[in-house]
Formats: C-alpha cells, sequence, structure tokens
C-alpha cells in the first residue's frame, strides 16, 4: 500500500479526520472509499470516456479545452468559497 502523504486544504482534512472517526475507520480508509464510489459515478464515468476518446483520436484540442473548462469551474469556485467564508 502507498504511503505518500496526499495534501488537502485544513478545512478538508479536519472534515476528513472527523468523519472518519464517525465511521470508525482511518482517513485513508475514508479517502479509498470515497474514491471508489466517486469512480463508479456518472460523472466520473462520463468525463473519463471523453479524455479517452479524444487520446485515442489524437484531438488534444478536445482535451485542452475540456481541461480549460475545469479550471474555469474551479475557480469560480474557490471564489464562491472564499466569499462565503467571508460572508458576502
Amino acid at each position: 500500500m502507498a504511503t505518500q502523504p496526499v495534501r488537502v486544504p485544513d478545512e478538508v482534512h479536519e472534515e476528513v479526520q472527523n468523519a472518519a472517526r464517525l465511521l470508525g475507520c482511518t482517513s485513508g480508509e475514508l479517502l479509498a472509499r470515497a474514491w471508489l464510489a466517486y469512480r463508479e459515478s456518472p460523472e466520473f464515468r462520463e468525463e473519463f470516456a471523453s479524455f479517452q476518446k479524444a487520446f485515442a483520436t489524437g484531438d488534444l484540442d478536445a482535451v485542452t479545452e475540456r481541461l480549460r473548462a475545469h479550471a474555469s469551474a474551479r475557480a469560480a469556485d474557490r471564489a464562491a468559497a472564499s466569499r462565503a467564508r467571508r460572508g458576502r
């Protein structure tokens, strides 16, 4: 089993630690369970299939466009979270 650290924001780390305690498992076990559940989700399956198709056909423009869209969405999510923490 790999033992490399995964860096997450302190807030996420605390939530995972608390949830793991409540569920009676370690944070690593909880992370593994969450990843397996996400990997089976329709969202992940669609995303993975899209990247597979783009790579298989050599459509790097589709790959970069999808990555740009994800980066923009993540930036918007971070901005919204930051505003929420400041009460705006």
